[in-house]
């Protein structure tokens, strides 16, 4: 497998990839659409906050990693505004959508409890991961999230973090066995985090929270 960043020419391979992985009942892009997602993907492409990396076998996406050096939800969904408010004139009903709003309400600074979450300046963000399903189980997530830290570090990250659902213990056997740490004080109700660290004394501030 090749790995290397994407550019918009990968635009529609890397939509169609993550239609395919996600459903609308438990993921609010999807949820608000298509055009909604391709606009995400977009800005992680073009922004110099963020970058998307993407693993390629015989001309094929396989699959996908997006990453921002900081904090993404307010100015990602900025960018996607336009796209966001035409979701909701095609289908009005999605105004009704209990996820949707606690997606849109939701502080960044709290936890699902609403316990302060320290957002540490140094960390890149991982925000998606998609494997196409004929290759998952293949190692491939695994190779994509070990090249994160070489970018994220080559950009001044000084770490980098993930947030996995509790539920999805595939995702949390892939980043355990790549050497990534599970981070007790940024756990939420449905959400752990596991962390990756480029020095050490970055490792000790963040380890003595």
């Amino acid at each position: 497998m090749n790995i290397k960043l994407a550019n918009l020419n990968d635009l529609n391979e890397i939509t169609e990839l993550h239609c395919l992985s996600f459903k609308p009942k438990n993921h609010v892009p999807m949820m608000l659409g298509e055009n909604y997602v391709k606009a995400t993907y977009k800005w992680l492409i073009t922004s110099k906050e963020s970058y998307v990396l993407i693993g390629i076998e015989g001309g094929k996406i396989i699959g996908l990693v997006a990453v921002c050096d900081g904090a993404f939800t307010k100015p990602m969904f900025i960018a996607c505004l336009p796209e966001f408010m035409l979701s909701i004139v095609l289908k009005p009903t999605r105004l009704f959508s209990k996820m949707l709003w606690e997606r849109l309400l939701r502080r960044p600074d709290v936890d699902s409890n609403k316990i302060s979450i320290i957002d540490s300046q140094g960390f890149a963000q991982m925000t998606i991961g998609a494997v196409d399903s004929n290759y998952r189980g293949s190692g491939i997530f695994g190779e994509l999230i070990e090249e994160t830290k070489n970018v994220s570090k080559y950009r001044g990250s000084r770490g980098i973090r993930a947030g996995v659902y509790k539920k999805n213990k595939s995702s949390r056997r892939v980043f355990e066995k790549s050497g990534w740490r599970e981070m007790k004080y940024l756990e939420t109700k449905e959400t752990v985090y596991y962390t990756s660290f480029f020095d050490e004394e970055f490792k000790n501030e963040m380890m003595n929270l």
